[in-house]
């Protein structure tokens, strides 16, 4: 093996190193594809919420400030002001009380991608391969080589 294919191997493997952590690496492609699916799940987890939030503050302030919402809960409660009767029916069920969503649970996904050693070691297996079948190729063309020496002589 001359040094030409030796140090061609070492780029090869090298070159196949880089293009795993490129593509599949912690920091690669694929895990950047992975972390931008998340950020759109998370922004749109965010809006609802903000959403949420913004309802709910629009309620707190007219329960404290507007007289008419303060007297429409009191009356649901059974509360009456100075000269009102309350008057009760039976048989006519109360409105159903208004449960608010705080939203769903968004938790971040575990990243997948090939670790730092799996990548060392596919590229080790590629340099060990090229040298093999460079090896044999050698070997099978000296074999031919001197066969058809021997032959001619």
């Amino acid at each position: 093996m001359n040094r030409f294919h030796f140090l061609l191997s070492i780029v090869v493997s090298v070159a196949v190193y880089v293009c795993i952590g490129i593509l599949w690496g912690r920091e690669g492609l694929w895990a950047y594809n992975q972390l931008q699916k998340q950020k759109v799940i998370l922004n749109m987890s965010a809006e609802r919420l903000q959403d949420i939030n913004l309802r709910l503050n629009a309620e707190y302030n007219a329960l404290q400030k507007d007289k008419d919402i303060i007297a429409a809960y009191a009356k649901k409660l059974g509360y009456v002001s100075e000269g009102e009767r309350l008057v009760k029916i039976t048989g006519i069920g109360n409105p159903p009380f208004t449960v608010y969503d705080a939203g769903t649970k968004t938790s971040r996904a575990e990243i997948i991608f090939i670790p730092e050693w799996a990548a060392k070691g596919i590229a080790l297996v590629v340099f060990i391969f090229y040298n093999l079948v460079y090896s044999v190729s050698v070997l099978v063309h000296r074999h031919a080589f001197t066969k058809v020496r021997s032959a001619q002589y």
